[in-house]
């Protein structure tokens, strides 16, 4: 692997360092370790990448991926990682997916969805939260 040019490195890290914004929401990318620093996938994958631009690392948590795509223009982070969807495409420029996490439906006890092709039919809503980067399905 080539060295990053000196180009690159200021393009990724105009503070100095390289600020990793974290959705700590994503218990599968990131958590907290006793002292309550960032660890996980996402926070590794901050530090490699300071690693090899040779620079020092920030990480920068949020709350939820709402908030962390809210600042995105802000210049308080320089790297995050967040999942791709088409209305933050308009403010974030995104990669190729670094990793695919299979998802489904949680639903009470009783109900008439049993697939997830019943969920795509009239009548059933699926509210998606910007904010919370879930989905609440209801029938009509």
């Amino acid at each position: 692997m080539n060295a990053p040019s000196q180009a690159a490195i200021s393009e990724f890290t105009p503070a100095g360092k390289l600020r990793v914004g974290l959705n700590m929401s994503n218990f599968l990318l990131t958590a907290r370790d006793a002292a309550g620093a960032p660890i996980g996938v996402a926070p590794d994958l901050g530090r490699e990448l300071a690693k090899r631009l040779g620079v020092g690392v920030e990480m920068v948590p949020y709350a939820n991926p709402g908030l962390l795509a809210d600042d995105a223009n802000k210049g308080k982070w320089d790297v995050g990682f967040l999942g791709a969807e088409p209305q933050r495409a308009n403010e974030i420029d995104f990669t190729p997916a670094y990793v695919e996490i299979e998802a489904t439906y949680l639903l009470p006890a009783g109900t008439k969805l049993k697939s997830i092709a019943d969920v795509d039919t009239k009548g059933v809503r699926d509210r998606k939260s910007t904010r919370l980067n879930s989905s609440h399905v209801s029938e009509s």
